[in-house]
Parts: C-alpha cells; sequence; structure tokens
C-alpha cells in the first residue's frame, strides 16, 4: 500500500510531531510493507529548496516556504505543488498533520481535488501563549481549520481523552479514531544509570529533569513554573534541576534562575542526542513536564521517563491526564502553579514506598498502552479502512 505523510517539519529539526511521523512511518514499512512518501516544509532558510533525500529508509521531499508566521512556515504554493507530487506518487492515501496550519491545510484540498482519501492527525488545539498567537489561532478555524476538518475521510486524535475536550472534534466523533505516541522499548528500559552525576560532578542530589523546547515561541512548556519551583524544592532538599533542550529563551531562563537564587542549581545541558536520552532519563530521579496550555497534546517524554521506570510530575492540562496515571506512575497539579509543581516533587522524591511503586508501575502502563508497534498497527486499519471506504 502506497501512502504519503504531509508534515509541517521532519528531521533533523526536532519535535514531537516528527518523531511521531517517523516512529510509525519507519515501522508501517518494515512491519506492514508500505511505500511511504513524506512531504515536508524545508526549514532551514539557507537551503530552501525543493529538494528530496532519503531519511532513515524514508523518502523526504522538502518543499519551499515563501515566509514564516512566528515558527509557522506558509507558502501559497503548497497545494499546487502538492497535487503535482500525489500525480507522481499515485499514494492510495494522504495523511496530513496538524495544529501547525497551512501545510495540512494545503494537503486536504489537494487530496480532495485529486479524488485521494485523506486522513487527518490531529495532535492538538492550536492556542495562543500571548495576545498575538490568540488572535491568530481564532482566525484559523473559521478560516482554514475547520474545513480541513470536514475534508478528512478519518481524522487521529492521540488519545480519547484530549478529542473528549477538544472544541474543534466535537462535530466529528464519528470520524475520530485514536493512536498514542508510544516508546521504543528496545531503547527506553529501566536501566538504571549514573550518567548525570558522572557527567556533572554529582553526588547525593535529587535529580529533577526538563527535556524538551527552551524557546520564547513555547511558552506553554512553563519551564518558568519549574523554575520557580526548584527555589522551594531546594530549600527541603538537596537538589538540582537539569534542563535538556535548546532554543532562544535560554538567557532569559539563566537569569530568572538568577532571581531566584537557585542558579548554581540549575544545569543547562543544552542538545541532547537521541542516542543519549535514554540515559538522560535512567539517570534522573524525577522528570517533570510543567506545561500550562492545551497546545501539549500529549507529552511524549513523559511516557519515555516512565518506561525507564522515572517517576514523573505533569499538569492537568491538555493530554497530559492520558499520559500520567495520577498517583500510580507520577502526580498531576494544576498548571501554572509553581508550589503545586514543588509539592508534588518534594512528596515523590520524599516517599520512598510512592517512589518505589511509581517506579514499578511506570513500565508497566507503557507496555500496556505505548508502544509504537501498537500505534503502527492503528494506522494501518486505519489507512486501509480510509482507501476502502472512498474505493
Amino acid at each position: 500500500m502506497k501512502a504519503m505523510v504531509v508534515t509541517p517539519y521532519f528531521y533533523p529539526h526536532m519535535g514531537g510531531v516528527q518523531k511521531y511521523v517517523y516512529e510509525i512511518g519507519t515501522r508501517l514499512q518494515r512491519a506492514f510493507g508500505y511505500d511511504l512518501t513524506i512531504v515536508s516544509s524545508n526549514w532551514h532558510k539557507e537551503e530552501n529548496t525543493a529538494k528530496t533525500e532519503q531519511i532513515g529508509g524514508l523518502e523526504v521531499i522538502r518543499l519551499p516556504y515563501q515566509f514564516k508566521v512566528s515558527s509557522t512556515p506558509v507558502s501559497l504554493a503548497w497545494k499546487r505543488a502538492l497535487q503535482k507530487i500525489i500525480g507522481s506518487v499515485r499514494p492510495d492515501v494522504v495523511n496530513g498533520h496538524m495544529p501547525v496550519p497551512f501545510i495540512a491545510d494545503a494537503a486536504a484540498r489537494a487530496s480532495a481535488a485529486m479524488r485521494v482519501p485523506y486522513v487527518l492527525t490531529y495532535h492538538n488545539d492550536l492556542t495562543g501563549s500571548d495576545l498575538l498567537t490568540w488572535a491568530f489561532g481564532r482566525c484559523y478555524y473559521p478560516l482554514l481549520g475547520s474545513r480541513t476538518l470536514r475534508l478528512a475521510d478519518i481524522i487521529v486524535a492521540t488519545s480519547e481523552y484530549y478529542a473528549g475536550r477538544s472544541p474543534h472534534l466535537s462535530k466529528h466523533r464519528q470520524k475520530l479514531r485514536y493512536a498514542a505516541p508510544g516508546v521504543d522499548l528496545g531503547r527506553f528500559g529501566g536501566d538504571r544509570s549514573d550518567f548525570l552525576r558522572r557527567k556533572y560532578d554529582l553526588n547525593g542530589e535529587k535529580i529533577l529533569l526538563y527535556v524538551g523546547h527552551l524557546d520564547r515561541e513555547s511558552p506553554h512548556k512553563g519551564v518558568h513554573y519549574l523554575i520557580r519551583a526548584m527555589k522551594t524544592i531546594r530549600a527541603s532538599m538537596d537538589a538540582k534541576l537539569v534542563l535538556a533542550g535548546r532554543g532562544n529563551y535560554l538567557d532569559h531562563f539563566r537569569e530568572l534562575a538568577a532571581a531566584e537564587g537557585i542558579l548554581e542549581d540549575v544545569i543547562f545541558a543544552g542538545f541532547v542526542p537521541e542516542d543519549e536520552m535514554p540515559l538522560y532519563f535512567n539517570s534522573a530521579d524525577l522528570l517533570a513536564l510543567p506545561s500550562c496550555d492545551r497546545a501539549e497534546g500529549f507529552g511524549m517524554v513523559l511516557i519515555e521517563a516512565q518506561a525507564c521506570g522515572t517517576p514523573v510530575i505533569g499538569t492537568n492540562v491538555g493530554g497530559i491526564p492520558y499520559a500520567v496515571e495520577d498517583g500510580a506512575t507520577g502526580l498531576l497539579v494544576p498548571p501554572g502553579d509553581a508550589a503545586g509543581l514543588a509539592a508534588a516533587a518534594i512528596k515523590v522524591l520524599g516517599d520512598r514506598d510512592l517512589y518505589r511503586r511509581m517506579a514499578r508501575r511506570g513500565p508497566e502502563r507503557v507496555r500496556e498502552l505505548f508502544t509504537w508497534e501498537k500505534s503502527a498497527a492503528v494506522y494501518d486499519r486505519v489507512f486501509r479502512e480510509a482507501a476502502g471506504e472512498r474505493a
């Protein structure tokens, strides 16, 4: 079966959607015999041209963009370009990925014009963390997004929990299917390590870990709440906070840590290669994801940490309550609550029996619910359903 997947970004640009597309795509080819083509924007300004390359056995076609709105690439020529690719590749189904606007919308319209079934993967609602992006989000659905949802033959959400709380998916319940992000259990396992202690010359300190973007365009990650929480945690126990990730807001976070009097207790790890990520999860005592709005559709790092037997702290927002079994694999706190984050971290790290139960339950739940193999099997069924219904 031939499938064409249209995503706003793809490797080497890092992010949850990119990993989702890559991990499921490689398994569709390897386990289910798919002929898969990935179409993405060409993120890099210095080489903003059309190009085709191979990444991990996947054919990747990159399309140039005309301009960017915040971090969103845009081209008014994408619909025509996608129709041309559909005519050349002749896929049985096209799969677009939201919420990043424009390229998934263009794919929906190109698929309709070419009469090819269209499956839309809906990762999360488009929200706004400031006035400009909020206004952009408010305009997007009436102008583009709502019709894209209507054009989709099937809509795949990452969890029934998130879909049930999305105002934009409520009209499309009959078309909804569910495929959560997964974990590569061959890489992320409970092989505990002292990697971070050796790397940063740490002794008996508790290690709190954050993994994710550290840029101005990702305020929904709530890193500032975690830094403020760290001041309270540090007053209660000997602890270090490791911030793993890169971004254009590092100086801001350093200044905030200094203002809170904990700069020496925050380690800015920078970019972490993918092959080192299991070492980070396996050597941390706790992972925290302090996201503060519905732009967090799932929180993939939460299940990767749980697979390694590392308890987690998340917020009761977006899709995080599905990724975390509150009280069993970690704790949930209200979004935007630095005091709540601190109290939860202190509770988990200070209660040895609770910690052991969470460390044991986390890998069990991941094996039950969150593997890439399970997700790829869902996509195989969905793609065949869409192609069969259209035929």
